[in-house]
């Protein structure tokens, strides 16, 4: 009960049930469906990021040395650019990105899956690419 209250009021923002989210950084490259994978057996699944306070404890775990990491962001339409999270039931807000300048740019017309680059904006990149990436458990409290 204490450590439920402690998460609470730590948390700032949670009145009835929460998800705090653990974040890991995984430095091993693989392409984005690999990571996905791997992220969905060994936790939750790709980090999703969906406000600045995410992205903020997001980067309190990263080493110096990172360049890019991939994310749960993905657009597997071809053509109509809808993007969404790889997490099943969170919708992706166009209001709350954080997209580097002119990105998404579908170069060449094969960048479907985003990435998180060293200057903490986001990227599409081909998903053949192999890149570390980050994971995260979802836990309810």
């Amino acid at each position: 009960m204490q450590r439920n209250l402690f998460l609470l009021i730590w948390m700032g923002q949670c009145l009835i049930v929460c998800q705090l989210y653990h974040f890991h950084y995984i430095k091993d490259n693989k392409k984005w469906t690999e990571a996905q994978q791997y992220c969905r057996e060994n936790h939750t699944d790709l980090v999703t990021v969906t406000n600045m306070k995410d992205m903020k404890r997001l980067i309190s775990i990263l080493p110096e040395d990172w360049r890019g990491a991939w994310i749960g962001l993905y657009d597997q339409t071809h053509g109509n650019r809808k993007w969404r999270w790889s997490l099943p039931g969170v919708e992706f807000n166009k209001s709350e990105t954080n997209w580097y300048r002119d990105e998404p740019n579908d170069a060449w017309g094969m960048q479907n899956c985003g990435i998180l680059w060293d200057n903490l904006k986001w990227g599409d990149i081909s998903c053949n690419t192999p890149f570390n990436f980050l994971c995260y458990n979802g836990e309810d409290i």
